[in-house]
C-alpha cells in the first residue's frame, strides 16, 4: 500500500531543511525494527492503549497533531509575527516524531493483539523517541518536543514548539475521550 514514509506521512514534505526530513524518516526506520512494525500497521497500531478498542490509528493522530501545528504556526505568526517567532521545521518534526516512541513501547502478543511491550512496560514512549531521535542527530528543539510532549514534560520549562505539541496532543487525546463518555 505505502511505498515510503513520505506516503504514510505525507508531512515530512513540508520540512524544508533536507536534513532534519531525512532524519525525521530515518527515525520511523529506526523505531520500527524491534517490533518489525510495517508502513503498513501505522493504520492499525492504536494511537494510546489507554482508550481500549479505539477506532483512532497511530498514522491519524500523528497527522492531526501535525496538521493542527501547521495551522496554529500560520495563526501565530499572522499575530505576533512582528513580536514572536515560531521554528516551523522543529515544529512539524516534533509533531511528526512526538509519539515515534510507540512503535517501540508497543508490540504484537502471540494473538496478535498489541500490547506494551517488556521495554514499553519500563519506560514510556517520551524516553523511547527521544532516544532514537538523539541517535539520529536530530536537532535538540525536535528531541525536546518528544521528550517533553507527554507529562513528563509537566512542570517544566517548554519551547514554545513544544507547549503547541503538547497541547495539541492532549487536546487529541482528551476530546476523543470526552466523545467516549471518559471524562
Amino acid at each position: 500500500m505505502y511505498k515510503d514514509w513520505y506516503e504514510v506521512f505525507p508531512e515530512i514534505t513540508w520540512i524544508t531543511d533536507d536534513s532534519l526530513r531525512e532524519q525525521t524518516a530515518s527515525v520511523y526506520e529506526d523505531a520500527c525494527q524491534p517490533s518489525h512494525w510495517t508502513l503498513e500497521d501505522m493504520d492499525i497500531i492504536p494511537f494510546t492503549l489507554l482508550i481500549s478498542n479505539t477506532v483512532i490509528s497511530y498514522r491519524t493522530h500523528v497527522r492531526a497533531v501535525t496538521n493542527m501545528a501547521h495551522a496554529v504556526y500560520q495563526e501565530y505568526q499572522r499575530h505576533y509575527y512582528d513580536s514572536y517567532s515560531l521554528d516551523y521545521n522543529v515544529l512539524v518534526a516534533g509533531g511528526l516524531l512526538h509519539d515515534v516512541g510507540k512503535l517501540v513501547e508497543y508490540e504484537r502478543d502471540a494473538n496478535g493483539t498489541i500490547v506494551k511491550s517488556d521495554l514499553g512496560k519500563k519506560l514510556r514512549h517520551p524516553f523511547l523517541g527521544t532516544g532514537l531521535a538523539m541517535q539520529r542527530g536530530v536537532p535538540y528543539g525536535v528531541a525536546h518536543i518528544i521528550a517533553y510532549h507527554s507529562k513528563e514534560g509537566d512542570g517544566t520549562l517548554r519551547t514554545p514548539e513544544a507547549v503547541i505539541i503538547n497541547k495539541l496532543d492532549m487536546m487529541n487525546f482528551e476530546t476523543i475521550k470526552s466523545h467516549l463518555g471518559m471524562i
